[in-house]
């Protein structure tokens, strides 16, 4: 897993989901975000039209209390804008995600999330893998 921010944020992170290994986490620092773009990974576009047929969801946070957990954490985890940037919402709080498999040292599945939330099912990521038993 990567995530944009720095590693102060990532440790605050890791230490609310102890389950989480650390040796698999990492954070994309860098001041373009250079991991996410390597990956091809896109970026919310406000005021866009979402592509067809999806649409935006508000995650099942819960109930009430994990909603005001989330909402208690959301300002000190987000991405920071950069130095001598004005306004507007911070490039690291735009970026979409994706899942990617590797074996071998070799992508064997990937996949760019269009909007947030749009992630692949784990049964179609293993079913689309190579050797895939």
């Amino acid at each position: 897993m990567i995530a944009p921010g720095n590693v102060e944020q990532l440790n605050e992170f890791l230490d609310e989901l102890p389950t989480l290994s650390r040796d698999k986490v990492f954070v994309d620092s860098s001041d373009g975000y250079e991991a996410y773009r390597a990956m091809n990974f896109g970026r919310l576009e406000f005021g866009k039209s979402l592509p067809d047929g999806l649409e935006l969801q508000a995650p099942d946070m819960g109930g009430i209390g994990g909603w005001f957990q989330y909402l208690n954490k959301v300002v000190a985890l987000s991405p920071k804008p950069a130095k001598g940037s004005e306004g507007g919402v911070p490039e690291g709080v735009t970026l979409l995600g994706g899942t990617l498999v590797v074996q071998d040292e070799q992508v064997t599945y990937a996949w760019a999330d269009r909007i947030p939330g749009d992630h692949p099912k784990p049964q179609g990521v293993f079913e689309n893998l190579p050797n895939a038993a």
